[in-house]
Parts: structure tokens; C-alpha cells; sequence
């Protein structure tokens, strides 16, 4: 069975650009979860350096969630070490 060079390379190209849900590892998604980050962030930039969609960006005083591009996988909360991100 012959099988063409482009059957082989499209799905690595699309996991690469991030088109195919598991790209970039995103793990699967609970959309009932709204992660927030509480007032007692201090600014280590662990959960803005590990969000997949670059969802988390600085506040007045502490890291927020962009809710439009969070995709509710719960890298934030898993980073924290001082557990000021958490889910609702």
C-alpha cells in the first residue's frame, strides 16, 4: 500500500500550528470550571509563562485570566506554588 508524503506530514504540521485540539499540550477541557486568580498572586509569572493560549496577563496588581481565550484546562491552577489560581 502506497501512502503519499503529504498523508504523513499534514498531521504534524497541524499539530505544530496548533490547529489540532491536542497541540500545544492543551488536555481536555472542562467548560463548567472558570479559573481565576486570587488576590494574594504575587507575581512569580509561573502560571503566564505556562498557559498554552497566552490566557493570563498582568493586572493592576496581580495576573488575571482572559476568559474569551481561556480553554479551562487547569495549567494555571497546576503551576501555581502558592495556589492563588483556582477554578470556581
Amino acid at each position: 500500500m502506497a501512502v503519499s508524503s503529504a498523508a504523513i506530514v499534514a498531521p504534524v504540521l497541524k499539530n505544530m500550528a496548533g490547529i489540532v485540539p491536542e497541540a500545544k499540550g492543551a488536555e481536555k477541557t472542562d467548560k463548567t470550571l472558570t479559573y481565576y486568580i486570587k488576590d494574594t498572586c504575587i507575581g512569580c509569572h509561573h502560571c503566564f509563562y505556562e498557559c498554552p493560549v497566552s490566557a493570563i496577563h498582568w493586572g493592576d496588581d496581580k495576573y488575571e485570566i482572559d476568559q474569551t481565550k481561556c480553554i479551562h484546562c487547569g495549567t494555571c491552577e497546576k503551576t501555581c506554588n502558592i495556589s492563588a489560581a483556582t477554578h470556581k
